[in-house]
């Protein structure tokens, strides 16, 4: 492979590992790029994204057995409320995570944490996508690791964007997925236990520094968005607008729409925010062309994204993704109330909504 080919390769891997997650992204991009792929049509194409590994977490009763979260358990039939439920086998799954790595937990010597947590369910049949956004004041189940040898040492019960800062140096996204998966998957401390598990695997991932969203939004000359809520200053970022105005999110005004959650809809509205930006920063992307794309965002993409997909499965989800209706893409969040537990406030989800919403998208009344 010649220099050239490497240099592509190298903005492939970047851009899709960003973009993927942001649900069209990722296909635009390599569509604009000019991959090619020529597999059969009839041929499933998407084998690739359901091959991945579970997170290599540690079982603390046995060090050399790595940890698969999806318990003998997980059903792909089940029966709820006197209904029974099959599994939609099409659906594959990448979380996105964005992470705040600000100076103010730098200075605190605070874990990282992710204050972006987004499920992107993908059906390779219909050609349909759903995000699913989980606010990060989210009371779960997770785990603490032994950042050394991805040992598992306790289970605890948290915020879900504690679950990155966990995994310890070495094991972020791992913990973080293998918490995502608890949550989806109904594992997790629930009031009301059920007589089964989901089956939900979580083992692709992207994720990009939450400082970087800006950057982005200014290598594509902003994005734009219409305000649902006035969304005045933030300490020391700039006010964004007032509600109905239509406004060209940059820098720290992007800032500021992606964080604030001091106005109406505290934190469940900041996570239908951050879905509307990700949409709209999808779909500027799509609009624009290869190498104003490549020149604009390669070196942001490589500062601030990581993900576990592989070159092939990143071009597996290009080709998948394109034929995805951006405006069409269906968007939940899991909701809840608000309660204060050691002097911080959490988000108790209700456990009802969110099965029944977890139902409505990876399984089918039968």
């Amino acid at each position: 492979m010649n220099k050239q080919e490497n240099s592509n390769s190298a903005a492939i891997k970047v851009l899709l590992s960003v973009f993927g997650v942001l649900v069209v992204g990722a296909i635009v991009v390599g569509v604009l790029l000019g991959l090619e792929i020529t597999r059969n049509p009839e041929h499933d194409d998407y084998a690739a994204l359901r091959q991945s590994e579970p997170p290599a977490l540690v079982q603390p009763d046995n060090e050399d057995t790595q940890n698969n979260d999806m318990p003998a358990s997980a059903a792909s039939t089940i029966t709820y409320n006197g209904k029974t439920y099959q599994k939609n086998e099409n659906i594959v799954n990448l979380l996105f995570l964005g992470i705040d790595t600000d100076e103010a937990r730098r200075a605190q010597n605070l874990g990282y944490r992710s204050d972006v947590v987004m499920v992107c369910a993908i059906d390779t049949i219909s050609k349909s996508a759903t995000l699913i956004s989980i606010p990060r004041d989210t009371y779960t189940t997770m785990y603490k690791i032994d950042e050394h040898t991805g040992r598992i040492d306790q289970t605890v019960q948290d915020k879900i964007n504690a679950a990155y800062a966990f995994g310890g140096r070495s094991y972020r996204a791992a913990n973080s997925m293998a918490c995502v998966q608890m949550f989806l998957q109904r594992e997790n401390q629930l009031s009301e236990p059920l007589g089964f598990t989901l089956d939900i695997p979580v083992y692709l991932y992207a994720s990009i520094d939450m400082d970087g969203i800006p950057a982005l939004a200014d290598a594509v000359g902003g994005v734009e968005v219409t305000l649902d809520v006035t969304i005045p200053r933030l300490e020391h970022l700039p006010a964004v607008g007032k509600k109905g105005e239509t406004v060209t999110l940059k820098g720290d005004k992007a800032h500021n729409y992606l964080r604030n959650r001091s106005v109406a809809g505290g934190d469940f509205g900041r996570a239908a925010r951050q879905q509307t930006f990700m949409l709209a920063l999808a779909k500027k992307i799509k609009s624009m062309g290869a190498v104003d794309i490549i020149v604009s965002l390669y070196t942001d993409l490589q500062r601030y994204a990581k993900t576990n997909l592989s070159t092939d499965q990143m071009i597996v989800f290009a080709k998948l993704l394109k034929q995805v209706d951006i405006d069409n893409i269906q968007k939940l969040s899991v909701t809840g109330s608000t309660k204060t537990m050691g002097g911080s406030s959490v988000i108790m989800h209700n456990e009802q909504e969110t099965l029944e919403m977890l139902l409505d998208v990876y399984y089918s009344e039968v």
